[in-house]
Formats: C-alpha cells, structure tokens, sequence
C-alpha cells in the first residue's frame, strides 16, 4: 500500500484502478500496481467482487523480495509505499480493504515423530520444528507435508490428528498475526539421525542449509528457546498409547 505525502486523507491505500478497454481483469490489477508502486507482480486469484460500487478484488504476490519501505514516483508525484500485516482488522484507505479478511492465511506447525523422537532443525541458533503459511489451495495436512519436505527433506508422514487449534495456539503462545495450526505426523523409520538439508519452496528461507535432527522427547527439548507445552501433550500423548 502507499501514502500520499502531507495528505493525511490518502493514507494506507491499496492499489487499485479502471479496468482500460480490451483489458482482463489480471492484466489490469498488474498495471495498477506497476503504476502506482513501481513493483512488478504475479496474478494469484480473485479474492470477491464488491457491489457498491462494483469492482473485483484480487490477490498478487511480488516477483522478487523488497524492502518494507520505499518511494515511488508516480505521473502525480511520490508516494510512500510500504508493507503491513495481513489481518482481518487491518485499516486501510475507503472500500479497498473489503476482503482483506480473505488474505489472512493459515500457518501449519508439525510435531514430527518417529518413536519417541521429535523432528527439529537449527535456525538462528535455536530448535524449531518444520512450520510455514498454507497456500490458499491447501487443506492444512497437504501444506504439512509440504512444509516439511521444503525444510527438512522428510517425507511419507501420516497424519496422526491436530494437536491445538488456532484459538488453542493463541491461548498457548499468546494471539499472533497469523492463525496458526498444530499437528502431529508420525514419520517412517530408517534414515540419518541428524543430517543437513538445503531448503526448497519459494519462502524467504529457500537456499539456507538447516541442520535437521531428532531429539528425544523424553529431553524435553526447547523450541523457538522457550519450553513448549505442545511437547509436553505429545510425550503424554504418546506414553499412553
């Protein structure tokens, strides 16, 4: 979104247009954001279509990473363009953010075990399990498996059931920006303990070589550097089976 400079009315708006003769309306959401952000995009989906006034909402995504912030010289002057956070109650300029709502995506978590063994990665000094957004196309068990083969090389998982909700997630680890999800997913046996894999996908970690490992449960192992509650259900979890 951008600002229009010492014009407090014309703050956080989306980019948006008229749809020109001849024009789909992928060709023209493209164009509008070229013109009035400098960015160049991908169509992804059309997310709804208003009724008063009319006019189709849709969702692209950037081709290449930028910066949370910069300025852009339109044919009417600069603006300040910037990025926020997708939330359901974001504040943006008139009607433009009608069906933001539709852009706040889901985040799945795995608790990956194989026996009494916890699927972990080091990243940034600290353990963390396999987790990641979920596509809009995605149920939250395919972006699982996803996300865990991106980011550890881990695949054949069965899905062993959900092991907090969103709402669970948020009274767990306080409210987040994005909804997130935890499951839990068996893996086979066989394979390395520990091993190093370069992460796949289009995420900003894609390239990064992760230092993959199972941990033994029964260690208690702290995640994001803190201890976890999810682990301590999952040994119960597990120990009573």
């Amino acid at each position: 979104m951008f600002d229009f400079p010492g014009e407090h009315e014309f703050k956080a708006v989306v980019p948006g247009g008229g749809i020109e003769e001849g024009e789909t309306v992928e060709e023209t959401a493209i164009r509008e954001v070229m013109e009035e952000t400098g960015i160049e995009t991908e169509f992804v989906r059309v997310v709804g279509v208003g009724e008063d006034p009319a006019g189709h909402y849709v969702q692209l995504k950037a081709t290449k990473v930028l910066p949370e912030r910069w300025e852009h010289v339109r044919e009417d002057g600069p603006v300040h363009c910037r990025w926020i956070p997708v939330r359901a109650d974001a504040e943006v300029w008139g009607l433009r953010g009608d069906f933001i709502h539709a852009l706040v995506r889901k985040r799945v978590v795995g608790y990956i075990t194989r026996g009494h063994d916890l699927l972990v990665f080091e990243h940034g000094g600290v353990l963390q399990p396999p987790a990641g957004r979920v596509d809009h196309d995605e149920t939250l068990e395919e972006g699982l498996h996803r996300e865990v083969e991106e980011e550890t090389g881990v695949t054949g998982l069965r899905i062993v059931g959900e092991l907090a909700d969103a709402d669970e997630v948020d009274r767990l680890y306080g409210k987040l920006n994005i909804r997130s999800w935890a499951l839990h997913a068996e893996a086979q046996y066989g394979g390395p303990d520990a091993w190093n894999h370069r992460v796949t996908g289009t995420g900003a970690d894609t390239g990064m070589i992760f230092p993959c490992r199972w941990v033994a449960l029964e260690d208690r192992p702290l995640l994001w550097g803190k201890p976890d509650p999810l682990v301590e259900r999952l040994l119960v979890s597990i120990t009573d089976r």
